[in-house]
């Protein structure tokens, strides 16, 4: 019986995901297990925030209040990921890299019928807006499909900076209602605009412990945070491996020695972007390394890279389906056996080194935030 249910469930949580690009699992994961992760999270953050040695801003726009420009436009002020706003990827360590929070069953079961029997976890990040956050624009992760999966760590509120989405809209068509499809939704910044004008939207006032499934194409926006605390937020990223590709043809995963050398690459662009004074000194060259980090990472198939190697005795601890999880993976003592391609080894090094040059032009102009 309890199976049945369970099934019965995964359907309805397929067809809410397919009808409004997002459906939320209600009370997920035990409140104990959540309040020790987001104590451990909260830890880990704040030593982020005080080696980066960014302070918090006041706003000089606004933003605190509101924001109604779309599309992606990212603005580390007082943090790495936009104002007073952080990004973390996850320590590789059995608090985060568990297999409540990777390979939950209500989740698989969801995501699968999507992405097949052997989707992998990509990026294993998380989402903190400190207070004095502002209201991001207005935008979609990708135009592309994937799937992002939020775990809250504290009750988001109204005034704590929850995620807004706009349902509907990862498959947005202006002539009329479009079935669903994977296909890419590349909105423009007039399309943009007519959904904030006509598409009503939702915050998602989701408590501690649920789980936030939602369609990357979908759009949305964090809102500013107004509370006394930071929100954390884990943010998981899955995919069919098959599915990344570049002008129509399908990448192979390259060889771990290359994406680790790029991962350096867009490392030291972020710190030469950040800078040590306290207030980011290169704003797109911060922006830059970001965004060529997350192809590193997309491209070969896991952020577990160099920095973040899990551990010989935790991969043995692991499910079967955890492992194929985190497959692509860097794991302490051992040369991981999921195949490699050569092919995709060249072709990564071809895209680094023209992201290396427009890196290094953008670190000659110092072109510093306004």
């Amino acid at each position: 019986m309890t199976q049945q249910l369970d099934k019965d469930i995964s359907v309805d949580y397929v067809e809410q995901f397919k009808r409004d690009g997002y459906v939320v699992i209600e009370n997920a994961l035990p409140k104990e297990f959540i309040e020790q992760v987001s104590q451990e999270f909260m830890v880990a953050m704040n030593d982020k925030v005080r080696r980066f040695n960014l302070k918090r801003v006041q706003s000089q726009d606004g933003r605190e209040k509101g924001n109604s420009n779309v599309q992606l436009d990212f603005r580390p002020e007082g943090g790495n990921h936009d104002l007073n706003r952080w990004n973390m990827h996850l320590p590789s360590n059995p608090t985060f890299i568990n297999e409540q929070l990777i390979a939950n069953p209500q989740v698989l079961n969801t995501i699968e019928h999507f992405l097949g029997q052997n989707p992998i976890a990509f990026i294993l990040a998380s989402d903190t807006p400190y207070p004095g956050s502002g209201f991001q624009n207005i935008h979609q992760d990708f135009p592309r499909f994937g799937i992002t999966v939020n775990i809250p760590l504290v009750d988001f509120t109204e005034e704590n900076a929850p995620i807004e989405v706009w349902f509907g809209t990862h498959t947005y068509n202006s002539t009329g209602k479009s079935e669903f499809h994977t296909r890419e939704v590349d909105l423009s910044k007039e399309q943009l605009e007519e959904i904030v004008a006509n598409v009503p939207s939702k915050r998602m006032l989701i408590k501690a412990g649920s789980i936030l499934i939602r369609d990357q194409r979908m759009v949305h926006r964090g809102t500013g945070n107004n509370s006394e605390l930071p929100r954390p937020c884990l943010s998981i990223w899955y995919k069919n491996i098959e599915e990344f590709s570049l002008m129509g043809l399908t990448i192979p995963i390259p060889h771990r020695i290359v994406a680790d050398t790029f991962a350096r690459v867009a490392l030291w662009m972020r710190r030469q972007g950040r800078g040590n004074s306290g207030k980011v000194q290169n704003q797109k060259l911060l922006n830059f390394g970001n965004f060529f980090g997350r192809v590193v990472e997309e491209m070969s198939g896991s952020d577990r890279d160099y920095r973040r190697v899990i551990s010989e005795k935790m991969w043995r601890n692991f499910s079967p389906q955890m492992q194929s999880l985190l497959r692509y993976a860097s794991v302490q003592g051992k040369l991981n056996n999921t195949p490699r391609s050569i092919i995709g080894s060249f072709i990564l090094g071809a895209i680094g080194v023209i992201f290396t040059i427009n890196g290094l032009l953008l670190s000659a102009f110092e072109i510093k935030q306004d």
